[in-house]
């Protein structure tokens, strides 16, 4: 029966060598032959079938039996990413400048061998290698980070809800359009944002609608209308307060968030749509579909970060990892997921008011750096990899498949593994 199965992977090994071997994993077949992966996902994947693990699925077009997700996928969009940063590198700089380089490709300084661990109940992982903890870039850390963010929010709204506060979301957004550089739009939209809690009448709504602090999150995405930056604020305010005055406190706030946009040089005028305050029931589904969409967690590893769609409102960064991936003549999405990756790099995705993190959880936590090295449970080592035999895995960029091989057959499928790409 291992006999079969190894003969199983070794075959779809051989599928992907000549595409894994220019730098970049292939993605599954099926969309490269149709370019119609999501129609036909929608339209075949409908029979579940019975696993003590992972649900799966049977595309009845080819008869072929599929996971519910594609446990390599992330190791693949992480390529990509490199790729895109390596060709679309204005500074110069990729070498030094970004981290993702090394991510989970290189052993950390302390160690001389790479480690898989897991357990029968979780999913198979690396130790002893470095991670750059990019947020943005990462499809790989980024999801791990986030699911220790989403956690973080969720526990501070329901600290503040048991003291009694009420919570409110805060979108803002400005105009866009095809034409606008990234750089230059990301740039007015923070100082926008900067200046619209500098002016004294937005001190005077904080004491006015007891606002105690806040937690913003920065997001992007890519449509019709170019680059659409926009920010979502989760208001915390004072136990005392109502949520009555909500329609009185958009209308003022947003008047602010027009003066700060022209005061940033923000180009064209803003509509109320630009400007919205919601209540606690739009705050708990924005951070369960967060929570959700960056779970990271090796049972039921689902959907994450690199799995996340822009859905109307255009393409999300990782979705122009993806077209990429199944489009090589895609070149467009990768020069724009380089610019984007380069305009974000170093900034913080959520920014906290000051002092709000360690009233509500005790402590500031941890860094996205700490967060990604973080090797996760005290699982069994399943395998240990040498140097040289990792210097493999790394040139055919196969830390996707080794996990899955490692995962269902153990030392001896790595072996095979090994041998087949060692040739």
């Amino acid at each position: 029966m291992l006999r079969g199965a190894l003969e199983r992977v070794r075959l779809r090994l051989l599928e992907q060598v000549e595409e894994a071997r220019s730098g970049v994993a292939v993605p599954q077949r099926r969309a490269a032959r149709t370019g119609r992966a999501a129609e036909r996902r929608e339209k075949f994947l409908d029979t579940r079938t019975k696993s003590a693990s992972v649900p799966l699925y049977v595309d009845h077009s080819t008869g072929e039996i599929l996971r519910e997700y594609d446990p390599t996928l992330k190791w693949q969009l992480q390529a990509v990413a490199r790729v895109a940063l390596g060709v679309f590198d204005p500074s110069r700089t990729y070498k030094e400048g970004h981290r993702i380089r090394v991510c989970m490709r290189h052993m950390r300084g302390d160690r001389n061998e790479v480690e898989v661990l897991g357990a029968e109940d979780r999913r198979a992982y690396y130790a002893g290698l470095m991670a750059c903890g990019s947020v943005w870039a990462c499809s790989v850390c980024a999801p791990k980070i986030q699911a220790v963010r989403a956690l973080e929010v969720r526990q501070a709204i329901d600290e503040w809800t048991r003291r009694g506060g009420h919570v409110v979301m805060l979108t803002q957004t400005i105009p866009h359009a095809r034409r606008d550089v990234l750089e230059t739009l990301l740039t007015a939209f923070t100082e926008a944002l900067r200046k619209f809690k500098q002016w004294r009448a937005y001190a005077r709504a904080v004491r006015a609608y007891g606002i105690v602090g806040s937690i913003r999150a920065l997001e992007v995405t890519h449509g019709g209308n170019g680059w659409h930056p926009h920010a979502h604020t989760v208001l915390f305010l004072d136990p005392c307060a109502g949520v009555d005055f909500l329609p009185q406190m958009q209308v003022e706030l947003f008047e602010l968030w027009q003066s700060a946009a022209a005061r940033a040089g923000v180009v064209g005028e803003l509509s109320p749509e630009a400007f919205t305050l919601q209540d606690a029931a739009h705050v708990r589904r924005y951070v369960t579909k967060m929570g959700q969409e960056y779970q990271w967690n090796a049972e039921h590893e689902l959907v994450k970060a690199h799995s996340k769609t822009g859905g109307r409102g255009g393409r999300s960064p990782f979705d122009l990892l993806r077209s990429y991936l199944w489009d090589n003549a895609d070149r467009q999405a990768l020069a724009l997921f380089a610019e984007y990756a380069w305009c974000f790099h170093g900034r913080r995705q959520l920014v906290w008011s000051n002092g709000l993190k360690r009233r509500l959880l005790g402590s500031e936590g941890a860094t996205d750096q700490q967060v990604a090295d973080s090797i996760g449970e005290a699982d069994p080592v399943l395998a240990r990899i040498t140097l040289g035999e990792w210097a493999i895995i790394r040139r055919h960029n196969l830390q996707g498949q080794l996990l899955q091989v490692v995962q269902e057959h153990g030392r001896e499928g790595l072996r095979h593994l090994l041998d087949h790409y060692a040739r």
